[in-house]
């Protein structure tokens, strides 16, 4: 007996192609079994807690100010996912760092300026590797990134994470 006949069979008893296809299937079939049924998913590995953490924004106008509630949902600009719910809002005088004319440096206010702190509550998986809001979003202490609510848009820093 011959391994293909005259016809493309194998062994007289299957097209060689109908067998590929037959085989590539399989392979489909075994690999979203051991996807979706045997791998571990990621939400059984870790479990969200509750994280508080403020975000400074320095140096806007005043007005700003107003356009930013408590109980409004904070924002990556980035990637647009929801990073949390705005608790409390706090505002200070902005300063910077003044150069006088006899050669001192002083720290005097910026006029017609303040910085915002957001205090910010969301949940979060905390792990070695570090704080994550929805699994994805890295929250670092003095990471600078963009921030936004529905009537805001600002760059500003995470000040300070608290557990």
């Amino acid at each position: 007996m011959k391994l293909l006949d005259r016809k493309g069979k194998l062994f007289g008893i299957i097209n060689i192609i109908d067998l590929c296809v037959i085989l590539i299937v399989v392979i489909i079939a075994a690999g979203t079994f051991y996807k979706f049924k045997v791998m571990d998913k990621t939400s059984n590995t870790a479990a969200m807690q509750p994280v508080t953490y403020t975000v400074k924004v320095e140096k806007i106008r005043s007005y700003v100010l107003d356009n930013v509630l408590e109980g409004d949902i904070l924002y990556d600009k980035t990637s647009g996912n929801d990073i949390g719910k705005i608790t409390k809002v706090e505002s200070e005088p902005a300063t910077e760092f003044i150069s006088m004319s006899d050669g001192t440096v002083v720290k005097g206010n910026v006029e017609n300026r303040i910085n915002v702190i957001f205090t910010v509550e969301a949940d979060a998986v905390q792990n070695s590797s570090g704080c994550f809001v929805n699994r994805t979003y890295e929250l670092l202490v003095g990471s600078q990134r963009k921030f936004m609510t529905k009537y805001f848009e600002c760059d500003g820093y995470i000040n300070s994470i608290e557990e």
